[in-house]
């Protein structure tokens, strides 16, 4: 176990007022709080109140795909039922070509249909307006069809468009050491997708809780190497505990008690793209563990291309004693 010392409370005077801020998230609570990002980069803040309290758009692009196939399936099919049963309304009768009715159920299929066939544009000719009542409900399905069709369009564009960062962290940080005793934190991201990302840079913070007042400090840690040009294998993000380092001399115990969280914030350059893209985890104190060391998580196949394995990025095993 690496050296540790009795519970501590990080003190902003003994650290450099520059590296002291607050990245947005607060600092000033009445009670505990969860961690601040969760690891799929959202932030655990709620709102209320206030004259925009949903917004539609953000949430049918930022939802996933299977979700977002069945709203658009859905309100697809409460459109067209709508506009069927105004149709059974009319009367059945004002639809010539209609089959002969059966049932209710018949019938409604039968208005269902040619509600598709109005709503998509497709019009296959054997059923039609007969009145003005239909004509004028049909006429305004065609108009509903097109701007739903067009706002569709506009969402998958969207969807597609939005350029996002798959980085890929490993599920815990880790408390290793060099070959000199030093101690360092340590965590490591790949790319999960074949795209290129140019110019990586990271931005790590510590989160720190005063266990007596619950308000949250928060101090930026130097990183071995906060950038790199290219990013095809994986990184291992280090960050020195050496003297000045807020983490310098602190032990699990110190890390619970001061609920301890390394936020990071990720920047790249996406080349296909041509936009820059984020990406933001956290580790929480839980979430560390100590004196372990990553695997290597590549290797170079016979051909002499470097394979990166995402399985083995999370792989760590104890530090040689």
């Amino acid at each position: 176990m690496l050296p540790s010392k009795s519970t501590a409370v990080i003190s902003s005077n003994s650290m450099n007022p520059a590296t002291t801020l607050d990245p947005g998230i607060g600092e000033k609570f009445s009670r505990r709080t969860k961690r601040a990002i969760n690891h799929d980069g959202s932030f655990n803040v709620r709102r209320r109140g206030g004259p925009h309290r949903h917004d539609p758009y953000q949430w049918l692009i930022q939802m996933d795909w299977w979700p977002f196939i069945g709203v658009v399936v859905v309100f697809f099919g409460l459109l067209n039922t709508a506009f069927a049963l105004a149709y059974l309304a009319l009367g059945l009768d004002n639809l010539p070509g209609v089959t002969a009715p059966h049932n209710w159920w018949q019938d409604f299929l039968s208005a269902l249909f040619f509600s598709i066939q109005t709503f998509t544009s497709v019009g296959y000719g054997h059923v039609y307006p007969g009145s003005n009542g239909t004509g004028f409900v049909s006429s305004l399905e065609a108009l509903v069809g097109v701007l739903t069709f067009a706002l569709a369009t506009g969402l998958l564009y969207g969807r597609f468009s939005r350029p996002t960062a798959r980085i890929h962290f490993s599920h815990r940080a880790i408390i290793s050491r060099r070959a000199d005793g030093l101690p360092c934190l340590q965590f490591r991201i790949a790319n999960q997708r074949s795209n290129i990302l140019i110019d990586l840079r990271a931005r790590v913070l510590l989160k720190t809780v005063d266990p007596v007042t619950n308000n949250q400090q928060y101090n930026l840690l130097p990183l071995e190497r906060d950038f790199i040009s290219f990013f095809p294998l994986s990184w291992t993000v280090v960050h020195d505990i050496t003297p000045d380092s807020p983490l310098h001399g602190l032990g699990p115990a110190d890390y619970e008690a001061q609920s301890m969280e390394v936020i990071i914030q990720l920047k790249g350059y996406d080349d296909t793209f041509a936009q820059d893209v984020h990406a933001r985890n956290s580790y929480t104190h839980d979430e560390i563990e100590w004196d372990r060391r990553f695997i290597r998580a590549y290797e170079v196949g016979d051909d002499g291309i470097a394979v990166v394995d995402l399985d083995q990025l999370h792989l760590t095993e104890p530090l040689e004693q």
